[in-house]
């Protein structure tokens, strides 16, 4: 029953994202003949650039989980983590979610380490990412706070009260923190075990510190999401109605895109485009031309973490299993 349980989720992540990407298509009367007229208008060089700036973010995602690693066990080999990762991402757009578990147990197979604590240095990643994206939310929201406000008020039509029950809503998460904090040392229990997750999460992130060499890992990160951004940036350059978009748009872009891979469909599929569209027409594109460019921003760079954790998959495969993992070259 599990297993058919897991099945059924699968199939309806994968039936939301169809299904609302058919709903996109059908609502700006996008079809296949004025698809590929406006494929013609794109300039692939920007977007082979896009590819490697991410491609690139997944390498220097494999670095910084090598140094996490490092702290704890032994250095791994970086090609193993690197196609670990890889094939991970690859193997999210068919099981959502999944990727992050198994990139762990892939190279616990092949190393004879401990899974759980491989699956430990992960959850501090992204308790990291989690904080990386809401600096970047906040940096997005200060540069272009007009633009945005005007969006929800006017366009979205979201009440201003929804907007202060929004931020009420921050502070008494921040709140609750404390209550939960006194309610563990005075009543234990399951207010213990809550305060015992968020303090190791914690604890997590500030094991940065334990690090050889905190400040490359601190650099890494700042690669890795500059990459994001500036990989956004970079395909405007593509399609020309795009193409005098500012490096904030692309921060905005960025922001509500990312909204779209956190909805559980394979990899973002139709999420993401719904969201990219709509931070394309708040800066004035056409609907029907946000909606082709959304596709243009998704499909390419899905296509590329499919070909490249194909590769991955082929070096995991050919690794033999249990083995000591060769000290690989120093990352200066």
């Amino acid at each position: 029953m599990s297993k058919l349980k897991k099945a059924l989720q699968i199939l309806a992540s994968l039936a939301l994202g169809i299904g609302i990407l058919y709903w996109l298509f059908t609502k700006e009367n996008l079809d296949w003949a004025s698809f590929r007229t406006e494929m013609i208008t794109i300039n692939w060089f920007w977007i082979i650039l896009g590819i490697l700036n991410l491609q690139l973010s997944w390498l220097y995602r494999a670095i910084r989980w090598q140094m996490q690693i490092e702290a704890i066990d032994r250095r791994y080999a970086l090609r193993d983590l690197w196609a670990a990762s890889i094939a991970g991402v690859a193997i999210n757009y068919l099981i959502p979610r999944s990727g992050e578990l198994l990139k762990c147990a892939w190279v616990g197979k092949k190393t004879g380490s401990s899974t759980p604590r491989l699956i430990g240095t992960v959850v501090t990643e992204r308790a990291i990412d989690v904080l990386c994206l809401l600096l970047i939310v906040c940096i997005g929201f200060f540069l272009e706070y007009d633009v945005l406000i005007s969006f929800l008020l006017e366009e979205a039509k979201v009440p201003y009260w929804l907007l202060y029950l929004g931020l009420f809503g921050g502070l008494l998460g921040l709140a609750s923190l404390f209550v939960i904090k006194n309610l563990a040392r005075s009543q234990g229990g399951v207010f213990a075990k809550a305060w015992g997750l968020v303090m190791a999460l914690w604890e997590g992130i500030l094991s940065v510190k334990n690090l050889k060499r905190p400040f490359l890992f601190i650099a890494l990160t700042l690669l890795i999401w500059s990459s994001y951004v500036l990989m956004q940036y970079l395909v405007f350059f593509a399609y020309p109605p795009a193409s005098n978009f500012g490096f904030e748009v692309a921060l905005i872009v960025f922001i509500f895109s990312s909204f779209g891979i956190v909805v559980p469909t394979p990899g973002g599929i139709g999420s993401f485009q719904f969201f990219a569209q709509t931070a394309l027409v708040i800066y004035g594109m056409a609907s029907a031309s946000a909606l082709f460019f959304a596709n243009i921003m998704f499909w390419p760079f899905v296509i590329s973490n499919i070909v490249f954790g194909t590769i991955g998959f082929l070096i995991l495969s050919n690794t033999p299993d249990q083995s000591n993992a060769s000290k690989p070259i120093e990352v200066q």
